[in-house]
């Protein structure tokens, strides 16, 4: 404390503090107001869902706001107008579409709630700003990108499908079913 508020008369120090009390009121109300538009944001948004189709129609996708998929829909026509493998790589595609789109959008909407710009640094206390700045985790796949490299991978009949890479973990389950039954590998 400063020599100066020793030095103050009761009325001052009565002002200062009332000053100061009216402050942190008006700081609470508004974190209060924040909290109750944050969690009003929160629950349109757990209520959001986003589709994604491919350009012939054969594959539909719905995911909700964090990009988890839904419902995975297929065209009666999906098994006669193309092979398995093309199948897959369209469905993984249409899913990245829609969750990109869902994650993005879901960034965006909450990108306003990150910025502390308006929040002084403290010495010694960790910098909001690093925290809640720092981005993603990973990032979420560009809708664009995706559809782009769909309709390249559809405008090409002739390419030749690639098996997916697969690594599987060696069966070390006895395949004995009485043995499996009391347990396993005696």
């Amino acid at each position: 404390m400063s020599g100066r508020d020793f030095d103050a008369s009761s009325e001052e120090k009565a002002a200062r503090n009332s000053a100061l009390r009216n402050q942190i009121d008006d700081m609470l109300a508004d974190l209060r107001k924040r909290t109750a538009d944050l969690q009003e944001k929160q629950a349109a948004a757990a209520q959001q869902t986003f589709e994604a189709s491919s350009d012939d129609g054969m594959v539909n996708v719905r995911v909700d706001a964090t990009g988890t998929v839904q419902e995975v829909r297929l065209s009666d026509k999906a098994f006669e107008r193309t092979n398995p493998e093309k199948l897959a790589r369209s469905i993984t595609s249409v899913i990245r579409e829609a969750s990109g789109t869902a994650q993005r959008q879901l960034q965006s909407t909450f990108a306003a709630e990150a910025d502390v710009s308006n929040v002084p640094e403290v010495p010694g206390v960790p910098s909001l700003q690093g925290l809640l700045n720092s981005g993603p985790l990973v990032e979420p796949p560009d809708p664009e990108t995706e559809r782009a490299r769909r309709r390249s991978e559809e405008s090409q009949p002739g390419r030749a499908a690639a098996a997916p890479q697969v690594q599987a973990a060696p069966d070390d389950w006895d395949d004995d079913w009485e043995s499996n039954r009391r347990g396993g590998r005696r």
